[in-house]
């Protein structure tokens, strides 16, 4: 391979880099800027995450620019002994019928409070006293096992709602959850096959997915589009 084929296979890889993370990074940004205050990681570096990185249910993905169904599941999350803002995960991805098996780490960026917390439908939660409400930001970077089928490398940014009680415990931030719009455990980014230069937009979430474009017609709750039905939808049912 000659120096112009690598200097062009370079920036051929950066600039699907650099693009992945514009994009996962202008989606947080866009959230973070609105509703949330400086960064407060530093206060919060006592607290373990790892029960908010599961989600109360399962996730719904998609992986390409036509919205193939993907699934993840996290089967393992452990906080590191040292660094209190990294994680370590194992689980599961299906697409089809293809199964593979991923491991990697996520680091969380920044923690931020919000302007003002929410308090549920007419203000039921008012008197409950909760501390704080805000968003966790983290970057995520899990890799597929290489000795199976069609496998290679999800990287992005992750976004969770969380509230801290009156008691000082951490929780999901769930006082939302009859809302139309309610969701978390965002994912945005890419999926990237080892040996490839090109990278799919790869994203997942709870309850809803973001940027999904016309995949999510539902307003109550997130509706297939039937034009992706036999992109891996055509079993999907709305509980």
């Amino acid at each position: 391979m000659n120096r112009t084929i690598l200097f062009l296979t370079f920036l051929t890889l950066f600039s699907n880099s650099i693009q992945g993370q514009s994009y996962a990074e202008e989606f947080v940004n866009q959230i973070k800027r609105n509703y949330y205050i400086d960064d407060i990681k530093a206060e919060l570096a006592n607290y373990n995450f790892s029960s908010l990185i599961y989600p109360n249910g399962d996730f719904l993905g998609f992986i390409g620019s036509k919205y193939r169904r993907i699934k993840i599941f996290y089967n393992a999350i452990e906080k590191d002994k040292a660094d209190p803002f990294k994680y370590y995960i194992k689980g599961i991805s299906v697409v089809g019928n293809n199964k593979c098996d991923f491991s990697g780490e996520l680091t969380v960026q920044s923690i931020h409070k919000a302007k003002r917390m929410e308090l549920g439908a007419d203000l039921m939660y008012e008197s409950v006293g909760f501390q704080s409400q805000g968003i966790m930001i983290a970057d995520y970077k899990f890799h597929e096992d290489k000795s199976q089928n069609h496998v290679g490398i999800f990287s992005g940014k992750m976004l969770i709602w969380w509230l801290i009680d009156r008691h000082g415990i951490l929780h999901l931030n769930d006082v939302n959850d009859y809302s139309d719009n309610y969701k978390n455990n965002q994912h945005v980014g890419t999926w990237t096959e080892y040996g490839s230069t090109n990278s799919k937009i790869c994203n997942w979430g709870f309850r809803r997915i973001p940027d999904s474009g016309d995949l999510d017609i539902g307003t109550g709750e997130f509706a297939v589009n039937p034009k992706y039905k036999e992109l891996g939808w055509e079993f999907y049912r709305a509980f």
